[in-house]
């Protein structure tokens, strides 16, 4: 037989046992795991952080509400068929609120977390797409004339520790050389009260929990300026576990339908009416044409379940942030709109 002969017989052995041995490519992928436990228990688990107005937080009744709240049912809708079948999970304060998430308490953590790079590096998870596009603001005592926020002279200012927060005000305190102490507080209602009582001039934070957390204050007369000035990009964006990458692209397209929808202009009532646009990609979207969901190991009409019981992105964030606090959605509109969000096709 010669050298190469055996040479020949010899790989081809090697390849049939390494063929032998390997997983099958579900699993190469690591997919699947995620999505059977949820099915399985009948209930999606989402970690969030209650208590943040118009964000998630709990009424008088104790009735779940917020935009990340009907995000999870979302979620829900999707991959259970019922937007209500949801267990919610408050998480830590960071860091521990991403060791959480990587020992698998949860199925999606929905915190108004910022999508940095070391976060993503540092720790075992995936981040989505920004559900909320924000900005680092500052509330101060006073009302609409309160003085422009780069010409103030020494003040002090009320932060929460360890995020992106802190570290973003050190910088522009750096770099704008600006006479500003900082106070330092575990949590973020710590720091708001302390604000409330005087014991800071500034409270910084995304702007959009500023304006929710700040409203209740204003409305019984409490004079708070909220200025419009930002200084920082704060894509705020749900993140799951790393290594199911089922999970993760069921995730991530379950937001692209609510952001299409919303761009097309198909709303919830659109929808229980069975008033759909004759637009072949809504239509796919739907589950009226192709089969391309089965993959994932969703129902042909997951989408649908989505817009009937949640609605779109725009629904969502009116109902919630629009109409309760006169938000303007600025960068989170769609694409089509002059917006940042933006939804792959769905071919």
């Amino acid at each position: 037989m010669g050298l190469v002969g055996t040479f020949r017989r010899f790989a081809a052995g090697m390849l049939l046992a390494l063929v032998a041995v390997l997983p099958p490519a579900q699993a190469l992928a690591g997919g699947g795991e995620t999505l059977e436990r949820i099915q399985g228990r009948g209930f999606l688990i989402c970690g969030l952080r209650s208590g943040v107005s118009g964000i998630s937080f709990s009424d008088p009744q104790g009735h779940l509400d917020g935009f990340l709240v009907d995000v999870c049912r979302v979620f829900a809708a999707a991959t259970l068929g019922n937007a209500q079948a949801i267990r919610v999970v408050r998480l830590p304060e960071k860091p521990q609120e991403f060791q959480a998430v990587e020992k698998h308490d949860v199925d999606i953590a929905l915190t108004t977390t910022t999508w940095t790079f070391s976060r993503e590096l540092s720790h075992d998870i995936e981040f989505l797409m920004p559900l909320l596009h924000d900005g680092q603001g500052f509330a101060i005592h006073g009302d609409g004339t309160a003085p422009p926020l780069d010409r103030l002279g020494p003040r002090t200012v009320c932060v929460k520790t360890a995020t992106t927060t802190l570290r973003n005000l050190e910088d522009h305190i750096r770099k704008s050389d600006l006479p500003w102490s900082i106070r330092t507080f575990q949590t973020l209602d710590e720091a708001l009260q302390a604000f409330l009582a005087h014991e800071c001039d500034l409270l910084t934070t995304d702007r959009t929990v500023l304006v929710t957390s700040l409203a209740g204050y204003r409305k019984a007369g409490m004079a708070i300026h909220v200025y419009p000035d930002v200084i920082s990009r704060e894509p705020l964006t749900p993140y799951v576990a790393r290594g199911d990458r089922n999970w993760y692209d069921i995730a991530r397209w379950v937001l692209h339908a609510i952001v299409l929808a919303d761009a097309k202009g198909l709303t919830s009532a659109d929808v229980q009416a069975g008033r759909i646009p004759d637009d072949p990609e809504l239509h796919r979207m739907l589950g009226r044409t192709g089969t391309a969901a089965r993959t994932l190991g969703l129902p042909d009409d997951w989408a649908l379940q989505v817009l009937a019981q949640v609605g779109n992105y725009g629904e969502i964030f009116d109902r919630n942030l629009g109409v309760p606090y006169g938000m303007d959605r600025g960068q989170n509109k769609p694409w089509t709109q002059g917006g940042l969000l933006y939804s792959p096709p769905f071919r």
